[in-house]
């Protein structure tokens, strides 16, 4: 009974090489084996050296790929991530495809010579018969295994390498810092161990094992996971329909606007309830995490809130709104230049610039703090770039205002001990006048333009 338990979950798949070998003369089946394992061969030692080829360019091509953006990032990882598995596994499944067409040839001989053997030995060449075709049927689902492991190797090194050139420019683009890859890394992880579960069913199945029931107590736990984990699952989507719709980054002051329920009032949670009228609650938000948003309703205590609550509240963000029609004549942008004597400075200079600027009456700072930044080096010196949005009432005095600025500016620079670089290189910067010469007098033409007579 348990061996027909066993029968019942293991079952041979069947080589269908040695099928078709069955279907040649023994003669047809020797040539038909020698040119498959000829040709095994060749590409074996054909796709290693390919793959040195190769691996001597994945330097460059990694580089391109960190600069490239769409289809190039695509073929660019595909191309890094399967080399190694490749380069690895060609080997490996080569000696085993090897195995199986030796093994089923040795097959179709004995059973075409079992006719002319005697009787004694009859027995033999039937025990040895079954011995070829189990390893026939070993080497065929050992091949596929070297497959399978190939594939589940790549899909997880492409993930790998698409999230470490993709993660970079997101949080660059997005200015999310880490909390985008706080939220990828454990979905990356995630799926890797999809790609290995997936990976090993499909390789029970090559072996001939039974795996409904399998599959029948996999669903049943997933179901039941599912239940248990429903709302971390929902934070966790909420998180990146935030990510993708990009309704606020950090930074933005939003109004979150509640139709009913629970109301977020000076930044504590308010009793459940209906909303009053015109119920809006201005803050700013500080963090976007995976599972929650963090937010300051304006009395410096952070307000965690479930991203699957913030999705059902209505969001009014303000810095979108006026991020996108602020007048030219509102945006103030200097450039201070540095000496490269006094670049050690420069981290103070900055620091002093930016709190002088937080502190300033005509700068606007809903649309992010005005800031002092250093933007290039170049020939003159080190840059320092003053950025700010005015107030809409002194849109008008933009020109005064910004040199206010570069004068308190330049005088924090002074104050630290360094100079502009203008300072140093103003003697220096035209060229020397060329030799004057005395022109002849029979070169010179008359004040009246005429021709001399």
């Amino acid at each position: 009974m348990a061996a027909a338990a066993a029968e019942s979950w293991i079952k041979a798949t069947g080589v269908p090489l040695l099928e078709a070998m069955k279907q040649m003369t023994l003669q047809q089946a020797a040539v038909h084996s020698g040119g498959l394992i000829a040709a095994t061969v060749v590409g074996v030692v054909a796709g290693l050296r390919l793959l040195e080829l190769v691996g001597e360019q994945l330097e460059a091509v990694n580089a391109r790929v960190g600069r490239s953006n769409g289809l190039d990032v695509l073929v660019g990882t595909a191309l890094a991530s399967v080399h190694r598995p490749a380069l690895v596994l060609l080997p490996w499944y080569g000696f085993f495809y090897i195995l199986l067409v030796a093994s089923a040839f040795a097959k179709v001989a004995v059973t075409r010579l079992d006719a002319t053997l005697h009787a004694v030995t009859h027995m033999c060449a039937h025990q040895l018969a079954g011995w070829l075709s189990g390893a026939a049927q070993l080497m065929q689902d050992t091949s596929q295994l070297v497959l399978i492991i190939f594939l589940a190797w790549f899909l997880i090194g492409w993930k790998a390498h698409l999230l470490r050139c993709v993660l970079p420019k997101l949080q660059s683009d997005m200015g999310e810092d880490a909390d985008l890859a706080r939220l990828l890394v454990p979905l990356s992880n995630l799926l890797s161990w999809a790609i290995v579960a997936c990976a090993g069913v499909t390789t029970f199945a090559a072996f001939g094992i039974d795996v409904r029931p399998l599959l029948t107590v996999g669903s049943i736990g997933t179901v039941a996971v599912g239940f248990a984990a429903q709302s971390t699952m929902q934070n966790v989507v909420s998180a990146l329909q935030i990510y993708s719709s990009r309704p606020f980054i950090v930074g933005d002051r939003i109004q979150l606007r509640s139709l009913g329920g629970s109301v977020i009032v000076a930044g504590k949670l308010a009793a459940p309830g209906p909303a009053p009228a015109g119920t809006a609650v201005r803050c700013t938000v500080e963090h976007i995490a995976p599972m929650r948003t963090v937010i300051n309703g304006g009395d410096q205590l952070p307000v965690y809130i479930n991203n699957k609550d913030v999705m059902n509240l209505i969001v009014v963000n303000e810095s979108k709104r006026r991020r996108g029609s602020v007048p030219p004549g509102q945006v103030v942008t200097a450039t201070l230049a540095i000496r490269y004597q006094d670049v050690e400075l420069l981290p103070r200079i900055e620091q002093a610039i930016t709190e002088y600027l937080c502190s300033h009456a005509d700068l606007d700072h809903s649309l992010g703090a005005p800031r002092c930044v250093l933007s290039e080096f170049n020939t003159t010196g080190p840059q320092l770039t003053i950025r700010a949005v005015l107030q809409p009432q002194a849109a008008s005095r933009q020109p005064f205002v910004t040199a206010e600025l570069l004068r308190e500016a330049e005088q924090i620079v002074r104050a630290h001990g360094a100079y502009l670089a203008i300072e140093e290189q103003l003697g220096q910067a035209l060229p020397p006048s060329p030799p004057t010469t005395a022109i002849p007098a029979s070169q010179m033409r008359p004040a009246g333009g005429g021709s001399r007579l």
